[in-house]
């Protein structure tokens, strides 16, 4: 994601999703708490409602049990039943349908049941006494025999001459019916638990009774892949809970309506998408392009590529861009054109002093010789011969120099560019061999040829002319026993040729001025070595470097590109 036209792309695709994805997530979020308020809300008042209906159903059973209790038609039937009749049952479940209870009999003082009638619907069995422990006329929640459910029981007494004869009992039926008939007008599904946890009536299909979770608070659960809001209340009829009831608001269709916002945005975010692509793709080309020629005509600037003028019609901001770099080409061409000028008078300044100081330099002994010649011929000495003789030498010695100074400065002038072809190091290393064998056979000057064949593509005359500089200058460097090592290797695709001696090394003063014409660190020298050793490297696209300190020797590194054009 380097380019300015992918991250073009990528902002207008982002400015497109963002506020969307944004605004989906307030969206969603607000219509869930909405849902999650209003279902909770349904699910209190529900609950509560029916809490409250219970307990009403459980005075109201109460009472027409005490009315029951005190019929003298159920007294003289309790009382007077004679043997096999089936009057007290039929008037029970007579009683039983007027009064509205799921179950109604009559208990002897002793607990035993002495008459019922039939339980409705297709539960058969017969419902027994619930509990011995309560009081008279007091509801409770109890289990009734035969019938997997829950049940809301009361008790009333028969009394005889003011003495309780028995006990008429009777309530409701905690099933799916009655739950149905509680949870109907609140539109919510209810499901009861006994005291030990375990479901005894449910309006939920049968299925989904295994992934019902046992909660107490309010919260969200899936229930058979539906998702509900659930809370759960105690259920007390008396002073005691006996049982619990659990309510479960759906939120399926708020679920829905969520789901589908989030298709409704996917889809809009693929349609932004697929308008602001093309968009962003006409617009970044119609903004990278430019900068793409302005960075090319850049890096012609930066290369010396001065020539050519940059011509470009786009925005005005890039336009103004455009009329500054082609000033700076003209600026810059113009400087170039000073400079080159200026550099070639001060070359032309420096090199004329420098050819009249080293001139000066032998023209004092010659003239001093020619002087004492002169002298000594006027003085008629009976020496002349040999004075002439030395005069003679001095002069040839010097003349030598001469020659030997005018050669240097002529090929420092005179460097051709480099004949680039396939070029070997251990070539190199053999003519080095060859050219110093006797300081070889010294030990003065160790050539390490590389473990395998090295080529690499340059000028060999060239090349041979810079590696016997830096060697004789090494060798000049050495005091009494010291060596010079010249060696080679490959370091990521770039030859590297190093000439280490361990002379007396350099200070940080004369490893700056190394490679300045005229610069010497010998009492006999041009100064014109190293710069014509630089000037070759450079003109094989290469570099050089030393690395010396004082009394630790000196290390010159040559670095070539083993192809032109490639990393140095």
């Amino acid at each position: 994601m380097t380019s300015l036209r992918a991250r073009l792309i990528l902002a207008f695709s982002l400015i497109t999703l963002i506020p969307l994805a944004i605004a989906m997530v307030i969206l969603t979020a607000r219509i869930q708490a909405m849902v999650r308020s209003q279902a909770s809300e349904r699910l209190q008042s529900a609950l509560g409602g029916m809490r409250d209906q219970v307990a009403a159903d459980g005075r109201q059973i109460a009472a027409k049990l005490e009315i029951l209790g005190r019929d003298p038609l159920l007294k003289r039937l309790y009382l007077l039943r004679p043997a096999g009749s089936r009057d007290l049952s039929e008037y029970l479940a007579e009683r039983q349908f007027l009064l509205g209870l799921d179950f109604l009999g009559v208990v002897d003082s002793s607990g035993n049941l002495v008459a019922t009638a039939p339980l409705p619907g297709a539960r058969g069995g017969t419902p027994g006494v619930v509990s011995t422990s309560v009081s008279w006329n007091t509801p409770v929640i109890g289990t009734i025999e035969g019938v997997p459910s829950l049940a809301m029981v009361s008790r009333s007494p028969i009394l005889y001459q003011s003495q309780a004869a028995g006990s008429v009992q009777g309530g409701l039926l905690f099933d799916a019916a009655f739950l149905q008939r509680l949870g109907k007008a609140s539109g919510v599904d209810l499901v009861l638990r006994d005291g030990a946890g375990r479901i005894a009536a449910s309006t939920l299909p049968e299925a989904a009774m295994g992934t019902l979770p046992r909660t107490s608070g309010d919260q969200r659960a899936e229930v058979a892949g539906r998702t509900y809001r659930i809370r759960s209340v105690p259920l007390a009829v008396g002073a005691l809970p006996y049982a619990t009831i659990t309510g479960l608001a759906s939120t399926a269709a708020a679920d829905h309506t969520v789901a589908s916002l989030q298709l409704a945005a996917a889809l809009l975010g693929l349609l932004g998408l697929g308008i602001a692509i093309p968009l962003a793709i006409l617009w970044s080309s119609q903004i990278s392009r430019p900068v793409e020629r302005l960075a090319a005509f850049s890096d012609k600037l930066a290369r010396g590529d001065w020539d050519e003028p940059l011509t470009l019609h786009s925005m005005r901001e890039l336009q103004t861009l455009v009329l500054a770099l082609d000033r700076m080409r003209s600026d810059l061409r113009s400087y170039r054109d000073k400079l080159v000028t200026s550099e070639r008078q001060a070359a032309w300044n420096q090199m004329a002093r420098k050819v009249a100081h080293e001139i000066k330099n032998p023209l004092t002994p010659i003239a001093i010789s020619v002087a004492d010649l002169k002298r000594s011929y006027d003085q008629k000495r009976p020496d002349f011969p040999e004075i002439l003789d030395q005069a003679v030498r001095t002069v040839g010695e010097e003349v030598e120099a001469l020659k030997r100074l005018l050669q240097e400065f002529s090929d420092f002038a005179r460097i051709p560019p480099p004949r680039l072809e396939p070029c070997r190091v251990s070539n190199l290393m053999d003519d080095l061999a060859a050219l110093y064998g006797r300081e070889i056979a010294a030990g003065r000057l160790v050539v390490t040829r590389p473990e395998r064949e090295i080529t690499f593509t340059a000028d060999p005359g060239q090349m041979r002319q810079a590696l016997i500089n830096l060697v004789k200058n090494g060798l000049e460097a050495l005091n009494g026993d010291g060596r010079v090592t010249v060696s080679a290797g490959v370091d990521e695709a770039v030859l590297e040729i190093a000439v280490s001696d361990s002379g007396p090394g350099l200070s940080e003063e004369q490893r700056s001025n190394l490679f300045v014409p005229g610069f010497t660190t010998k009492a006999q020298g041009s100064g014109l070595g190293l710069t014509i050793v630089e000037r070759i490297v450079n003109d094989h696209q290469g570099a050089i470097a030393v690395d010396a300190r004082p009394g630790r020797g000196t290390t010159f590194r040559i670095r070539l590109p083993l192809t032109p054009g490639g990393p140095r």
